[in-house]
């Protein structure tokens, strides 16, 4: 799998404005990125790639999109605007590879608030929860879809 890099979602992140109203969310006030920002959400995006003895920790799409979803819902690496930016850079982690997220935009939300509120004792929890509805809602899409399909 590739590994979003931090051009491409900090392009994203600018973007996000336009992107959020094609998903219903309008007006959202968007946010500074500053150094620390970028480099915390460098290291977001590298963690679905760790490896321990050569083996990878989340070996998965569904495992990998689930912990930068969680890092960045949870992890409050900008000051404003980490459910939105845990949605909208998991999609485009997943798209980059060929897949997407097949629920709605009231479920990625509800997925990103209950994240962002839960406790940091239920982290495994949490995870396996968001695995399971990754797991069960991301679906293969080819480059015609890319093209040619409203996604």
């Amino acid at each position: 799998m590739r590994q979003l890099d931090i051009g491409t979602a900090l392009s994203v992140i600018f973007e996000m404005p336009e992107f959020l109203k094609t998903l219903g969310f309008n007006n959202e006030p968007m946010w500074s990125i500053s150094d620390a920002n970028v480099s915390e959400l460098e290291a977001c995006l590298e963690r679905p790639f760790q490896t321990f003895n050569g083996t990878e920790l989340y070996p998965s799409a569904a495992n990998k999109a689930a912990v930068l979803f969680y890092q960045i819902a949870k992890g409050h690496k900008l000051e404003n605007g980490n459910k939105r930016t845990a949605v909208v850079l998991t999609l485009m982690f997943l798209f980059v590879n060929n897949l997407w997220l097949d629920m709605s935009s009231d479920a990625m939300y509800d997925l990103a608030l209950s994240t962002a509120n839960s406790k940091a004792k239920d982290k495994e929890v949490v995870m396996s929860k968001i695995e399971k509805v990754f797991g069960d809602h991301i679906k293969k899409i080819s480059l015609l879809d890319k093209l040619f399909r409203q996604i």
